[in-house]
């Protein structure tokens, strides 16, 4: 009997200490694809902050992003990429992991369709949704973070957990756009 509850005692730390671990991993790897996400589009939001004030048809407002989207990774296969779209209409894609199309790629956009997906995502209330859409106690989902840059108005989107519907609804449109694009590689 005794040997019983000592090899339940030790296969119960172990489970336990195994779940810790495998909490801390999540965490860990989320952080990290989170920090490079979003250091990735801090330093693109400081290049481009002065944008704000300028006027939309500019020169210098051409190089400023206007929409992106990124998928994080998960445990499992989850797709990870990142979209970018440029006043100018230069679109760029890197598909990272379980996509299609892996690697990087650029395509030109038209003002018409660029303005339509701004306009149709700030009809949804894209502008008016919570930052951030997550729970920390839930582990191993990937995110995608929005951003959107509508005459100099602002706004970025996690969505991870328990998202609004306006804001999935925004991300399909992303992903279409994404999809009907004709991409050329650039590697």
């Amino acid at each position: 009997m005794k040997y019983i509850l000592f090899n339940l005692a030790i296969v119960s730390l172990y489970t336990l200490a195994s779940c810790s671990s495998r909490n801390q991993q999540t965490k860990l790897a989320s952080n990290n694809s989170e920090t490079v996400t979003e250091k990735s589009f801090e330093r693109s939001m400081e290049e481009n902050a002065a944008a704000e004030s300028k006027d939309m048809n500019s020169e210098e407002f051409a190089e400023t992003i206007v929409i992106s989207l990124s998928k994080t990774p998960c445990f499992g296969a989850c797709p990870t990429y990142n979209f970018t779209v440029f006043a100018n209409g230069m679109a760029y894609y890197e598909g990272l992991n379980n996509v299609e199309k892996k690697g990087k790629f650029k395509a030109e956009l038209s003002k018409t369709a660029i303005n339509q997906l701004l306009n149709e995502a700030s009809s949804a209330g894209y502008f008016s949704l919570n930052d951030t859409y997550d729970n920390p106690a839930v582990t191993d989902l990937p995110s995608t973070i929005t951003y959107l840059n509508m005459e100099g108005k602002e706004k970025k989107v996690l969505c991870r957990y328990q998202c609004d519907n306006r804001i999935k609804k925004v991300n399909k449109m992303i992903e279409a756009m994404i999809k009907k694009t004709t991409w050329k590689s650039v590697e």
